[in-house]
């Protein structure tokens, strides 16, 4: 499953950086997509492409649950877990690497009001600490927080 959905993310990266969308947009990623569905046993999943501000392709496949199958459609929110880190840490290093900031800046840099509980340890903590885990929070503190949020996106 993971390499199934980094797969797709690396190749949505690849397409971010082309002046046009690839054929393979049309002419094979629903074939790819329901192969890699099938081939990792995934009920579901959505997918978006943007390119320039401009989305290229938005769109659902598969099914939300298997006990009371609904089709996904390009609306549907899913529980993405522990991806976002990808995400976060793959603009993060692409920041770096364009000199808008260094994975060493201390993060109240960015965040101020960041808090740990003492503030020698609060001036210390940098993003790549952030990216790292190694600052000291508790497992799994604060990431059940919207778990049953009736709030919307």
């Amino acid at each position: 499953m993971k390499n199934f959905v980094c797969t797709i993310a690396l190749t949505l990266l690849n397409v971010s950086g082309r002046s046009q969308p690839p054929a393979f947009i049309s002419d094979s990623l629903d074939a790819y997509i329901l192969q890699g569905l099938k081939d990792w046993s995934v009920p579901g999943l959505s997918i978006v492409i943007v390119k320039d501000g401009k989305t290229v392709l938005m769109k659902g496949y598969g099914i939300k649950n298997v006990e009371a199958p609904q089709p996904v459609d390009e609306n549907t929110l899913f529980m993405i877990a522990s991806n976002t880190k990808l995400f976060t840490g793959t603009a993060l290093a692409l920041l770096e690497h364009r000199g808008k900031l260094s994975l060493n800046d201390k993060i109240t840099k960015y965040f101020p009001d960041f808090k740990l509980y003492d503030k020698n340890s609060t001036a210390l903590v940098t993003i790549r600490d952030m990216l790292s885990h190694r600052i000291g929070t508790k497992t799994f503190q604060g990431d059940f927080t919207f778990w049953n949020t009736r709030l919307n996106r």
